[in-house]
């Protein structure tokens, strides 16, 4: 029962045998108290502390939370509680103490539960399971935790019965990075808690467990904007990443963690995040945790440690999202690796909740999912003893592979334990042991984690490092070998990277190499270009001496080919090549914008308003950088669309609807974004620093047109509008935050990067596409406010307010799809006349071209020869055919130079984007018995001539995965 006094809740934190906090939020401020009574008639009774929290739109002098803290109640005992104000009844429900010494804990886990669409069916599950407590590991808002309306939204209104009577022991997620999170779970939550002043850490023990919270924000999150943003991290982040890692070490090295039976370890990222690798993960292992829960990723992951020694004694899950209903598994088999940098993940799928069950022998952990009819699905359990581990190996085999050491070690595990385990296999070579945990081959290996009486066939490969004999015994069994000298020299982590600017055709190749002799020795190595060698350098190098060599290769032609150094296997490099047709929508904002038609896309006029009709992943729109698209106080986009569908499962969300910067999430990669997910939910943001500064707000819709837009002003903050109607908002930023430009990067409408960036290629691997018709495109270098953008979308036609910060406005009815290309004077040969006055002319052969010309365009190409590079002496107009073209030229007066002007025409229409494509040009020229050829094929060489009208270079990799690359994000 709750009465309109209390906005949300009331809700439980801190539970403990003799304590809970109950909490709640009001609009007004009031003598607020609680009293608790036990079955006996026992009464406690608390008054409550106020908080005021920031301002919000829903409340503008900002809300109130409310915090009881009781601390001397009797353990194991329901106790029915009630929240006055004088002698108004306005809330009343009850909640049950923890035992003081139980025998077992039965917990729930759920993470990132965002929207909370499956909270129905979650609240079932509680109910029915009746849980001690709730564990989440983070991720309540949608938007950030600078929303308040994120928090009623998503979860207290969602779950009112369940909050009001089953406490919640929370992590902090990075969408609750914000002071609303810090207001309405942090603060309240630390009053009953043991931990850092700041809550970024805690811990509390419950009967034989002892659980440590860590916020991973610092370096998961704020870290990881730097890095993505090219930002180092501060000393003031820095030294905020080392007390929160110090405390949770000496927490878990404490008396109260030792003295437990099991350590259990929580933080909103997994294992699998870079950051938290490299900070929480080795904390974890010294310490000798037994369980790490994370989330973060909407994806279950089960792993455990990649070291051989401690396996699965420490066991990491990262929980699905209990947002939307799932329920799936695939474990690791010994055919793939789940995840390809990880060869220790053991299990990938979807699940929505978990059930933990504890006793001082076992951990058994449930991870359960529901199904799109209403059912529940166990997708996987795990169960944990104390207990030393048993592998025991039968029918194990030993053979040499080949005379350099390399063996093969087969045979089956079985499981004899009483908990999960890992295998690891003792392998000793001439009394050195060494312990193998990875199963496979090559890029395939992978570790094998098998349940109490499960079994697996495996096969292990070993190579002996020294030259002369070896004693092997592994699992009862002895094999001896003899090994030779290697070879002299091996070749490894090949790297390619293509030039910039002027050295666009030029490879760049590297190859780590070693010496395996006892001497110093010479060597020639070879550059591999399509299994030819191109190129060959000298190298000495020292006895033993490992170190990196480099090749440059300038190539003459464009196109894709294979390059390797020495016997490394090849990876493709393509060199761009092809000037074509790209588009150009005229900018009728008066500022004079470059702004690019990519791809195919129709063009239409329906209604009396003209359409883009971004319908394939390559159909986009990109306006180019330039300085004076600058936004250091603020900014505004606006974009008309109609989304004939949301992103599917099997591709990325964020559909960009407007984005400027390397990526359009996971970092602060961004100057804006607008972003449609998934379900339609619309993500709005901008960055500053190294804060990812977002928000949610309002949904799209399938077959609708509206007008998306947002705004951004330091002071005002944000706010993002549909049909000029506000749906979502964020306060505003200190004046002397620096709000990220991007300044080399365009601003695309309907195409983004997606993920994190690769440092090797310097963004991310994936990218992402809007599904719509586009029919309006404005941005604006400052913030508009609400009258303002109301203005703009009442009279769409106008210029209206604010024409000075009105950077771009496309007018699709004026697209340019012509141009022309001229090529500089060339003479086909090193021009050194012996005296002044010598003319050394050529006579030009033949003239060959290949393109590429679909219907409804044209490419016209005029060959001009001159002796001073100035005055045309003479010409020939050709008109190219589709595909290779090779035309006389003998008819042309003999002279020193020669040229090539292209007009180029294409067509974009209700029919599409059609555009041509030239590939290459070459003529052939004779002097005397002399030959030599004039070749146009490389981007750098194309580039040394003239570009006029909508000629331009079509882009390159935007529509690239790199499978080479892992990067797990939900998308």
């Amino acid at each position: 029962m709750t009465s309109g006094r209390i906005c949300n809740g009331p809700y439980l934190l801190s539970p403990g045998p003799r304590q809970m906090t109950v909490a709640w939020e009001t609009a007004a401020s009031g003598c607020f108290r609680v009293v608790c009574t036990a079955p006996d008639g026992r009464v406690c009774r608390q008054e409550a502390m106020e908080n005021r929290e920031l301002s919000c739109p829903e409340h503008p002098e900002g809300a109130l939370i409310y915090t009881a803290d009781f601390a001397d109640l009797l353990p194991g005992t329901e106790y029915r509680y009630e929240i006055y104000t004088g002698d108004e009844l306005c809330a009343s429900a009850s909640f049950q103490t923890l035992t003081e010494q139980p025998e077992k804990l039965h917990l729930m886990t759920l993470s990132d539960s965002h929207l909370f669409h499956a909270a129905e069916a979650f609240q079932r599950a509680a109910e029915r399971i009746q849980p001690d407590y709730l564990l989440h590991t983070g991720d309540i808002s949608f938007g950030t935790g600078y929303q308040h309306d994120q928090y009623p939204d998503n979860w207290f209104r969602k779950i009112p019965e369940l909050l009001a009577r089953l406490p919640v022991i929370y992590a902090h997620g990075n969408h609750d990075d914000g002071p609303f999170f810090d207001a309405f779970i942090s603060k309240p939550q630390m009053k009953g808690l043991s931990g850092m002043k700041s809550g970024e850490a805690f811990s509390f023990d419950d009967g034989m467990a002892h659980f440590t919270f860590v916020d991973s924000n610092p370096w998961a999150l704020l870290e990881m904007n730097g890095v993505n943003a090219g930002i180092a991290a501060d000393a003031r982040l820095r030294a905020r990443i080392e007390a929160i890692l110090a405390w949770a070490e000496e927490d878990l090295m404490g008396e109260p963690a030792r003295r437990a039976a099991w350590r259990i370890l929580v933080a909103h990222h997994p294992y699998t995040d870079a950051f938290n690798n490299r900070y929480l993960i080795p904390v974890a292992e010294r310490c000798g945790v037994d369980l790490v829960l994370g989330g973060h990723l909407h994806y279950y992951i089960k792993a455990i440690s990649a070291q051989p020694n401690i396996g699965a004694r420490t066991m990491y899950i990262c929980q699905g999202s209990a947002q939307d209903p799932a329920a799936d598994y695939e474990g690791a088999d010994g055919t793939h690796r789940l995840l390809t940098e990880f060869p220790e993940v053991a299990a990938t799928g979807n699940n929505n909740y978990g059930v933990l069950d504890i006793t001082a022998d076992a951990i058994d952990y449930r991870l359960c999912g529901f199904l799109a009819d209403g059912t529940e699905k166990e997708i996987d359990a795990v169960h944990m003893t104390k207990d030393v581990p048993r592998i025991c190996f039968r029918n194990v085999t030993v053979q040499t592979i080949d005379a350099d050491g390399q063996i093969e070690v087969c045979g089956v595990a079985e499981n004899a334990g009483t908990g999960v385990a890992s295998v690891a296999l003792s392998l000793v070579d001439n009394g050195e042991e060494h312990l193998l945990n990875l199963f496979g081959k090559g890029a395939d290996t992978q570790v094998i984690l098998l349940n109490p009486g499960e079994t697996r066939a495996f096969a292990a490969y070993y190579r002996a490092e020294g030259v002369g004999a070896h004693r092997i015994c592994v699992a009862g069994v002895t094999h001896t070998l003899e090994t030779r000298m290697p070879e002299a020299f091996s070749y490894e982590h090949l790297f390619l990277r293509i030039g910039t600017g002027e050295n666009v055709d030029c490879l760049f190749a590297s190859a780590e190499v070693t010496n395996h002799l006892d001497r110093a020795a010479d060597i020639e190595i070879s550059l591999m270009v399509d299994g030819t060698s191109t190129a060959v350098q000298h190298f000495s190098f020292a006895a033993h001496e490992r170190r990196s060599v480099t090749f440059c290769h300038r190539f003459e032609r464009a196109g894709t080919y294979w390059v390797g150094i020495a016997d490394l296997p090849p990876k493709e490099v393509t060199i761009e090549g092809a000037v074509r047709i790209v588009p150009r929508i005229y900018d009728k904002s008066g500022k004079g914008h470059t702004v690019l038609l990519h791809g195919t896309p129709k063009v239409f006029e329906r209604n009396g308003q003209m359409e883009v009709e971004l319908a394939e992943y390559g159909d986009y729109i990109e306006i180019l950088p330039r300085t004076d698209l600058a936004t250091p106080h603020g900014l505004t986009g606006i974009v008309t669309a109609n989304m004939y569908r949301f992103a599917r499962a099997d591709e990325m969300g964020h559909s960009p609807l407007m984005i400027r910067g390397k990526s359009i999430g996971w970092g602060a990669g961004y100057a804006l974004r607008m972003a449609v997910e998934r379900n339609g939910a619309i993500k709005w943001g901008i960055c500053h620093g190294v804060e990812e500064y977002f928000w949610q707000g309002g949904s799209a819709e399938v077959d609708v047109w509206h007008q998306y837009a947002m705004t951004f002003d330091k002071a005002r903050g944000g706010a993002s509008f549909i049909d000029g109607e506000q749906r979502g908002c964020i306060g505003g930023i200190d004046p002397s935050s620096e709000l990220r430009q991007w300044a080399d990067q365009p601003i695309f409408v309907g195409y983004s990067y997606i993920g994190h960036v690769i440092p090797e290629l310097g963004k991310p691997k994936y990218f992402t596409h809007l599904p719509a018709n586009v029919a309006q495109v404005r941005f604006y270098t400052e913030g508009l406010t609400e009258e303002e953008m109301r203005a703009v979308y009442e009279n769409p036609d106008a210029l209206g307010p604010r024409s000075d910060a009105l950077g771009v406005w496309l007018d699709f009815r004026r697209i340019e799809s012509t141009g022309t290309h001229t090529t500089e004077w060339r003479h086909p040969a090193v021009y050194a006349p012996a005296y002044l006055a010598e003319k050394i002319r050529w006579t030009f052969q033949t003239f060959e071209a290949e393109v590429h010309i679909p219907a409804h365009t044209a490419i016209r190409s005029v060959v001009e020869v001159s002796d001073d590079g100035v005055s045309i002496k003479d010409r020939k107009e050709i008109a190219l055919q589709d595909g290779r073209n090779s035309v006389d030229l003998t008819e042309l007066a003999p002279a020193q130079y020669l040229r090539i002007e292209t007009k180029l025409q294409g067509e974009v229409g209700a029919a599409g984007t059609f555009v041509p494509e030239l590939c290459s040009y070459e003529v052939s020229a004779a002097y005397g018995t002399l030959r030599a050829n004039l070749v146009w094929s490389t981007r750098a060489q194309w580039e040394r001539g003239t570009f006029t009208g909508a000629t331009d270079f079509p882009p390159v990799d935007r529509l690239r995965d790199y499978p080479e690359y892992t990067d797990i994000i939900h998308g």
